[in-house]
């Protein structure tokens, strides 16, 4: 009676987990996680493997990936990196550089550029040339979304150079583009305007103030506004929801000497160079046009270690270019302006290097600052 009673109550157990384990199972499927916690978990995933991935799971997932909060939220979370592309050598593929625990790592850029670009990068938005269609076109590498640009035509028009921003007041993307007018042996410089999704055409916007050095310029965008150094005295900056162009002037001593500008995502960085290995640093607040003295990058002591590894590839006197800003001014990138490949992240705050090496052969290479998104434009 006894064993009787206990296989009993082995019985009764076994039945009670059992019961206990389908009761779990049924709680924790996908479609009864909080709404809060699938957010969370699926904003920190890279957009690729949201678009390829979760969001073919189930319909929660599909709708909260597309909702707008969740876009504007996963680009927040998203760290941008830097869009390198190989010109004119033996490999012309794209990589694309970031900083990882204080370490760079190269991957590979898995979109193929079928025409000329990347032109201008703009939260996961790229601006590149259709040659099949002869004429821009806006891309989105992580969702496979391209977006026509209506054709631009002007008589006369020549070195068209497109950029992209986003118009935070108007929730707008908006591509401009600066161009010159052939008029006998002068150039007259031009600025178009359209707005993406709304414009079925061109908009030339009129103001004195726009420069022959804007047309061979690279522009560089900041969060709302696009910026072009010129004559080395002064910075044309405009704003992308009004549409207005300001001057701003080069802080008191900079004049002269050579100098160097980068995006840092939110504002304008202007380097001065010193010696050869340091730089004045200052930052333009796009809104207000105020310059802010930042604090000096000196590089002479570790000069030793750029002078062994740049002597390796190429005997001639070298000199460090700032290329690009990583990790919102956190990480500054130099390359050596004879062409050797090498190239060195140096960290403002630890003072830590870390080098990294590309396709040597390459003569060419254009820089972006670009981050993998979600975001379209419907």
């Amino acid at each position: 009676m006894a064993n009787k009673e206990g296989s009993s109550e082995i019985v009764v157990g076994k039945c009670n987990s059992e019961r206990v384990k389908m009761k779990n199972k049924s709680l924790t499927t996908i479609e009864s996680l909080p709404d809060e916690l699938v957010f969370n978990i699926l904003v920190r995933l890279p957009a690729e493997d949201i678009y390829n991935d979760a969001m073919l799971v189930c319909w929660k997932w599909y709708r909260t990936i597309h909702a707008r909060n969740f876009i504007d939220s996963h680009l927040r979370h998203s760290t941008p990196g830097i869009l390198v592309r190989n010109f004119n050598c033996k490999n012309n593929d794209s990589v694309i550089v970031s900083m990882r625990q204080d370490r760079v790592v190269l991957s590979e850029f898995s979109y193929k550029f079928t025409g000329g670009g990347p032109w201008s990068c703009c939260n996961g938005l790229i601006v590149e040339y259709d040659y099949s269609k002869r004429s821009l076109r806006i891309t989105n590498p992580a969702i496979k979304q391209h977006f026509a640009i209506p054709q631009f035509i002007r008589p006369r028009a020549h070195v068209i150079c497109p950029s992209i921003a986003y118009s935070a007041a108007s929730k707008e993307y908006k591509v401009v583009l600066t161009y010159g007018i052939s008029d006998g042996d002068s150039c007259v410089p031009r600025l178009a305007i359209l707005t993406v999704g709304v414009d079925q055409s061109w908009r030339d916007v009129c103001t004195p103030q726009l420069s022959e050095d804007m047309i061979i310029v690279a522009p560089f965008i900041s969060e709302g506004f696009i910026h072009w150094p010129l004559e080395r005295t002064h910075v044309l900056t405009l704003n992308v929801a009004t549409e207005v162009v300001t001057q701003t002037p080069l802080p008191e001593g900079c004049d002269s000497g050579f100098k160097f500008y980068l995006s840092t995502g939110k504002n304008l960085s202007l380097f001065v160079r010193c010696t050869v290995f340091s730089l004045e640093v200052w930052d333009l607040e796009s809104e207000s046009g105020e310059w802010t003295k930042m604090n000096n990058i000196d590089l002479e002591s570790q000069k030793s270690k750029f002078e062994g590894v740049y002597c390796k590839k190429n005997s001639r006197r070298f000199v460090l270019i700032p290329t690009v800003w990583l990790k919102c001014k956190e990480v500054l990138v130099f390359r050596f302006q004879r062409p050797t490949g090498v190239f060195f992240a140096y960290n403002v705050r630890t003072h830590g290097i870390d080098w990294f090496e590309l396709d040597h052969t390459c003569h060419f290479r254009n820089f972006e600052l670009h981050t993998n998104s979600l975001v379209w434009l419907t």
